[in-house]
């Protein structure tokens, strides 16, 4: 057997420079942004498995329902904000990653596998049922709950 000195590379469409990187790097980057989305849902979840029953259904004195009240209505306040401002960096993260994979799009050797880019993935992300636009809605009504006991429990200070 004789080994040939010459060696033939197929011809493959790499990114350029850093691109690579660059699309691990924002991947990186969105996975963060969208665990810490879930855990801020978790927060959510534990602030009000607490907060709600010394509200409702406490001997509690009525300032310290409406103090209890008003660090809800704060709290839940800082979070529909942190909430709507990672889901904008989502966004963008997804907009870069989608523009990363359209590169070399027209060339045979370009992408093969499209995530980001994909029709079906916004179509994910947009519909009815995305956990993020139900969070919201249901996040949005403890914030009006909360809001509505701080003032209910302030006015039944005030009277008492």
């Amino acid at each position: 057997m004789v080994w040939s000195a010459e060696i033939h590379y197929k011809k493959e469409v790499v990114m350029r420079d850093g691109e690579p990187s660059m699309y691990i790097g924002l991947a990186t980057l969105r996975n963060g942004y969208m665990q810490m989305q879930w855990s801020r849902v978790q927060m959510f979840l534990l602030f009000n498995t607490v907060a709600l029953p010394l509200v409702f259904g406490s001997g509690q004195a009525e300032i310290m329902k409406a103090a209890i009240s008003a660090i809800g209505t704060l709290v839940h306040i800082l979070l529909l904000n942190a909430v709507i401002r990672a889901n904008g960096w989502i966004e963008f993260l997804d907009a870069k990653l989608t523009q990363l994979e359209q590169l070399d799009q027209d060339d045979q050797n370009g992408a093969r596998v499209f995530v980001f880019s994909d029709p079906s993935f916004a179509e994910k992300r947009n519909g009815l049922l995305a956990s993020r636009k139900l969070f919201m809605f249901i996040g949005l009504g403890t914030t009006i709950l909360w809001i509505e006991k701080t003032i209910q429990h302030y006015i039944l200070f005030l009277t008492s």
